[in-house]
């Protein structure tokens, strides 16, 4: 189970670093760890940086060992681009987490992912048909929105065939396998798992799945159940699940609801587990044992190797 580490904002390799010693290495030595797993969230700027160099990057392994802390994925953080169809950016951003994560990796685990929420969508949303004299005026402008909408699909279904491709050229030259995991988000061209369906058409299932949270589901208005049932009939693999403590308990009964979905039965699994902060492990830990999940958290899921 990997803590979830924002520093978007963070430029260079030493700010990073000055982050993690001020706020990580203590929550790993009050809670005794003998390793604990994060996830970076990466800003551009850094990721970018830490790509094009491997020094660099080995630096930092270096640093993460050091601080007895570990990296099998990464997170590309929420609003990565801004809404104006910047494909590319986002694009060019994850390709460049995953060339950071195979090189992060601990030297046991030949495995990591990274979690994204796609780029907000440049299409406004379509607008109600008020009384019959603005009927015409905006049943044209919706027709205008649906067919930019269709472009940012197409765009986006090209890209997402390309980043699997991406994906396959990193794992050929390092030996080392990163998946993408996709979350919905409002907003976005992805709201559900049916969005996420129809965006993977054309990618390569073993290189690109889902991620999936309970507040994600809510906002979807899916059930768990749901959600997974249509992913496998798509043949689309949950690559990430995201925990937390929820105060509302229609949360906590969605997020063991997920849990008890994806990691339980004949075809359970899932490449990792994610919370949002030291302070939710010992919740995520207790929703895990409430669904008769004891240690899965520490266990390597089916078929991926080490799940951190």
């Amino acid at each position: 189970m990997a803590t979830v580490v924002s520093v978007e904002n963070v430029k260079d390799v030493r700010a990073l670093l000055k982050t993690l010693d001020a706020r990580v290495v203590p929550q790993r030595q009050r809670l005794f760890a003998d390793v604990l797993s994060v996830s970076l969230r990466l800003g551009p700027v850094l990721a970018a940086t830490l790509a094009s160099s491997l020094g660099l990057r080995q630096r930092l392994r270096h640093e993460l060992a050091t601080r007895r802390l570990e990296v099998v994925t990464l997170d590309t953080g929420p609003d990565v681009t801004p809404a104006d169809g910047s494909w590319r950016t986002w694009w060019m951003h994850t390709l460049d987490l995953a060339r950071v994560l195979v090189d992060l990796l601990p030297e046991d685990s030949a495995h990591g992912s990274i979690s994204t929420t796609l780029p907000r969508s440049a299409v406004p949303a379509l607008t109600a048909t008020g009384d019959e004299a603005d009927a015409e005026t905006d049943s044209a402008a919706d027709e205008a929105r649906r067919e930019l909408r269709e472009r940012e699909w197409q765009v986006a279904t090209r890209l997402m065939a390309d980043l699997s491709g991406g994906l396959t050229e990193i794992a050929w030259h390092t030996g080392r396998l990163v998946r993408v995991a996709v979350e919905a988000a409002p907003k976005t061209l992805v709201t559900g798992s049916q969005d996420v369906v129809r965006l993977l058409e054309r990618a390569d299932p073993a290189r690109i799945g889902a991620c999936l949270s309970a507040a994600q589901l809510a906002d979807a208005k899916e059930s768990p159940a749901q959600a997974l049932t249509r992913l496998r009939r798509a043949r689309l693999s949950v690559v990430k699940l995201r925990l937390g403590h929820h105060a509302d308990d229609d949360l906590t009964a969605v997020a063991r609801s997920m849990l008890a979905a994806v990691l339980g039965g004949v075809h359970a699994g899932c490449d990792h587990l994610e919370v949002d902060g030291t302070e939710e492990l010992d919740a995520a830990r207790d929703e895990l044992s409430a669904v008769g999940l004891d240690g899965a958290a520490d266990r390597p899921m089916p078929g991926v190797g080490r799940a951190g």
